[in-house]
């Protein structure tokens, strides 16, 4: 029974990441994928099934580990544990060395700490990716991070919109790729298990807490569990919009 389970998750999670990857396009042969590594359980996982499924796909491309430390006094030990996890799949990891958390201690902030992060994060990727001439980065953002993205837009930022699987940048130059959009986090989790991956990550010393996203990830599990195909007609909902339903005013 629990060979059958463990074969089930494996299928589950190796069936919907390819049906992301050919829906939107994401892979293409001779590709050299950047893959964003925070840490986390997510991009750890993201890292391990792209790496282990090019045994036996008809695809070839190269995978590209990165991280971005923060410069803070746990990114060696953040550092260390990610060499560990990209050795053991034969891979190397390239370090951007940022003052990302100087800035974080002294700069006036006008959000929490964990959007101007993600925003500096993001900008010494785009970077190095450019310098590198590499043309896609892909990032282990799941389901429930695309879920959560369109509510909060949705109830706070006045807009029905979130995060895309497969975003061009740039005028093409560069395109972003979130292959896990097709899972659940809790795919995410019983992945890791499986294949005795970390479930969480050294803590970080500026995280905020998002008490926005924490209220719209509560609200989407207890949706979830009045309605089990709440989160199915959700995420369906995002790629069918009917626009001619929505308001707009015919006066200038």
């Amino acid at each position: 029974m629990a060979r059958e389970r463990r074969g089930g998750i494996e299928r589950r999670v190796r069936r919907r990441l390819g049906r992301a990857l050919a829906d939107y396009s994401m892979t293409a042969d001779g590709d050299t994928l950047i893959v964003a590594l925070s840490g986390g359980k997510d991009s750890l996982a993201l890292l391990h099934i792209l790496e282990t499924r090019r045994q036996w796909i008809p695809v070839d491309y190269r995978l590209f580990p990165v991280h971005v430390s923060l410069g803070e006094g746990g990114s060696r030990e953040r550092v260390v544990h990610l060499k560990r996890q990209t050795a053991a799949l034969g891979l190397g990891l390239e370090v951007i060395e940022t003052n990302i958390a100087h800035r974080l201690q002294h700069d006036e902030l006008s959000e929490n700490n964990c959007f101007h992060c993600a925003r500096w994060k993001r900008k010494a990727l785009f970077d190095f990716a450019a310098a590198s001439g590499i043309g896609k980065i892909a990032f282990g953002h799941h389901r429930d991070d695309l879920l959560e993205t369109a509510l909060m837009n949705l109830f706070y930022s006045s807009n029905f919109s979130t995060m895309r699987p497969r975003q061009e940048l740039f005028g093409g130059r560069l395109t972003i790729i979130r292959p896990l959009a097709y899972l659940d986090e809790a795919d995410v989790i019983s992945y890791c298990r499986l294949h005795e991956l970390p479930t969480d990550s050294p803590p970080c010393p500026f995280q905020a807490e998002d008490s926005r996203r924490q209220a719209m990830k509560k609200l989407l599990a207890d949706l979830q569990r009045e309605n089990p195909k709440t989160k199915d007609s959700l995420f369906h909902a995002l790629a069918n919009v009917r626009s001619e339903y929505l308001l707009k005013k015919t006066w200038k």
